[in-house]
């Protein structure tokens, strides 16, 4: 087998293999061989159909299976030997098998270089989360009492209280959120001003694409035509590849930060995350574990539990700063 790596981009490399008519040949007559022990063709016994008429009857079926067998095993070898980082999905074109043997084009994307210059003591202001006035609360109230659902159980005082209380602590917890996200749009800002970074393009498309479909699933398209809903998907398709490449982008550098840090994820931290889920979903935690491992999930969770763990540990190490002090501010002193 001959295979080539070549550059298409800085991240971009496409594979050209060429499989030798010996390779292929191998691979076919064990598919072949597997498809004769169960076929059922009249006029002969089961296990003794000739293979002649094994490849004309399932000629399609051989090929699939040819084609499914080969790709897959040279593509995760060639990767593993030539040291590819690869991070997105391989694309698979201009597959040609024919007598001579079989060859094939893979393009796909490899992690990219993160260089960090700074990322501890990022300076970040601190967010006083905003305080609710009974004002707003009363507001919330007067435009529930136009609602005939809720005017009986707001006029009865005892009940109208526990009402206030109940939007009072709704209302403090999103301000907490608010002014949570701000300080770490802010820390975000500070890491990212002192970060080289270039995303795959694939990989953008991929995740724009999956935050497009999630998106369009909560629309209300009833009345729309084809040819609306197609250019409904193609906007907000455009609106989300900036917000998926800045998704990408802070992955990559907590990637980062949590190989300089050494920062690990432990056996513990995986059966508690899994203990969390099953009891939201209300499923017995072996059960969703088996589920997990059976899919193949449980790397996912670790990789999960080890970002968040780098996110806390880069917001543990930035500079809170309390008060800005302007330069006007500072003479004075």
């Amino acid at each position: 087998m001959k295979v080539e790596v070549i550059e298409k981009s800085l991240l971009g490399r496409e594979l050209v293999f060429v499989v030798e008519k010996e390779k292929v040949d191998t691979e076919k007559k064990k598919i072949v061989d597997e498809i004769k022990k169960d076929a059922v063709v009249e006029g002969f016994r089961k296990g003794k159909v000739p293979e002649s008429i094994i490849e004309a009857k399932f000629a399609d079926t051989i090929k699939e299976n040819l084609l499914n067998r080969i790709i897959p095993e040279l593509y995760y070898e060639t990767i593993k030997e030539k040291n590819l980082n690869v991070v997105v999905e391989p694309s698979i074109y201009e597959v040609n098998l024919d007598q001579e043997g079989l060859k094939f084009k893979i393009y796909t994307e490899i992690k990219p270089e993160v260089v960090l210059k700074k990322y501890k003591g990022i300076p970040v202001k601190k967010r006083i989360p905003e305080v609710v006035t009974e004002e707003e609360i009363e507001k919330v109230l007067d435009e529930w009492e136009k609602k005939p659902e809720f005017s009986a159980a707001i006029i009865d005082p005892s009940k109208r209280r526990a009402w206030k209380d109940k939007i009072r602590g709704q209302m403090e917890g999103y301000n907490k959120y608010k002014a949570s996200v701000q300080e770490e749009q802010e820390l975000w800002e500070g890491v990212m001003k002192d970060v080289e970074l270039q995303v795959p393009d694939k990989l953008i498309q991929e995740r724009a694409a999956r935050y497009t479909e999630d998106h369009f699933r909560s629309l209300d398209l009833k009345d729309k035509t084809e040819e609306e809903r197609k250019k409904i998907v193609e906007e907000v398709f455009e609106k989300m590849k900036p917000v998926a490449e800045l998704d990408i982008k802070k992955y990559f550098i907590l990637d980062k930060i949590s190989e300089l840090e050494k920062i690990e994820v432990t056996p513990k931290d995986v059966d508690e995350r899994i203990e969390k889920i099953s009891r939201s979903i209300g499923e017995p935690v072996t059960t969703y574990k088996e589920k997990l491992e059976k899919a193949g999930r449980i790397p996912d969770i670790e990789d999960e539990i080890r970002i968040e763990k780098t996110f806390n540990f880069l917001k543990e190490n930035s500079q809170s700063i309390e008060k800005i002090i302007l330069p006007e501010d500072a003479k004075g002193r």
